[in-house]
């Protein structure tokens, strides 16, 4: 950035952490332009109010689900000429955070972040963003980093309640309880998990494919936690994705292969497909995850794509 840019600060009113009053932001936000919406609407109204003053970076306090809601709502405020984003990270996983780069939480991040921002060190890095557009439903296309359906919905409804109960919200430690409750469900042969949910999936205008999936994931980001990476680099665009038939076969031999990063030639034959797309429509009737959050698909299931970029930066 050639210029010190001007910085705004949207917060998350409903983080845990921060109601706990952790990761206050102190005297750093001192003469910043501030917002903690806690509804659609009014993200979308302070989004527009800092456009009209002129803010060009925006730091997000909050967790995945927070960067989910922002950059939703930015094209209704900024249209096509998005801010950069910075992350003050305060959420569960921070998924966003670990791969792109974050300030860091509170008080000692914005500071950082200001520093950078007036020395002339932040360089954006344009990211593509995956948009879900739900078709036959009147809502804006939803955007975010990582879609799961499947055995992903169906774990995540299976650990909530476990972790909530147990105490569990935060860091990597949701991560492993998650895992941990999906590897018990999943020693049982006749568990949901593995019988998986009906869709049928195409990609890049290509035939559709139907039947039962045990698994779907979607990102445009190149790398994820833990050092997991399921997805392969065949075909063109930003869309990586992962279709798994169920019940899975070798499951536990296609996690090590996740792990090491690359696939085996058995996969294939096995029921286990990936690649990278400019689109992917799904066509399924039940709760996806998108950052952390379910939601209802449209009638006529979700359009996947990662065509915008929006700039990340981290001091």
């Amino acid at each position: 950035m050639s210029r010190a840019p001007r910085i705004g600060i949207v917060t998350n009113p409903l983080s845990r952490a921060l109601r706990q009053g952790r990761h206050p932001l102190g005297a750093a936000a001192a003469g910043l332009p501030r917002a903690a919406p806690a509804t659609p609407g009014a993200l979308r109204d302070a989004l527009s109010a800092f456009a009209a003053d002129g803010v060009d970076l925006l730091a997000v306090q909050g967790g995945d689900g927070t960067l989910r809601e922002v950059l939703t709502a930015l094209p209704h405020a900024f249209g096509d000429t998005p801010p950069a984003i910075a992350l003050l990270a305060t959420g569960n996983t921070n998924l966003a955070a670990r791969v792109l780069g974050g300030a860091g939480p509170g008080e000692a991040g914005l500071a950082a972040l200001r520093r950078a921002a007036e020395d002339g060190r932040l360089r954006p890095r344009p990211v593509p963003v995956l948009e879900v557009a739900r078709p036959g439903l009147d809502a804006p296309p939803m955007r975010g980093f990582l879609l799961g359906a499947g055995a992903f919905t169906a774990a995540k409804r299976l650990a909530d309640g476990r972790l909530h109960r147990g105490g569990i919200h935060e860091g990597l430690a949701v991560l492993l309880a998650l895992a941990g409750t999906a590897a018990r469900a999943l020693a049982q042969r006749g568990h949901p998990l593995r019988l998986g949910s009906e869709m049928a999936l195409s990609v890049d205008g290509g035939e559709a494919r139907a039947g039962r999936r045990f698994l779907v994931l979607a990102t445009p980001l190149d790398r994820l936690m833990l050092g997991l990476w399921p997805f392969w680099e065949r075909g063109e665009g930003p869309l990586r994705w992962l279709d798994v038939a169920a019940p899975p076969q070798r499951l536990a031999a296609a996690l090590l292969a996740a792990r090491r990063g690359r696939p085996r030639p058995w996969m294939p034959e096995a029921g286990y497909a990936s690649g990278r797309a400019r689109q992917v429509a799904l066509r399924l009737d039940v709760p996806f995850v998108l950052d952390g959050e379910l939601f209802e698909p449209g009638p006529e299931g979700l359009l996947l794509s990662a065509a915008a970029t929006v700039p990340f930066v981290a001091p």
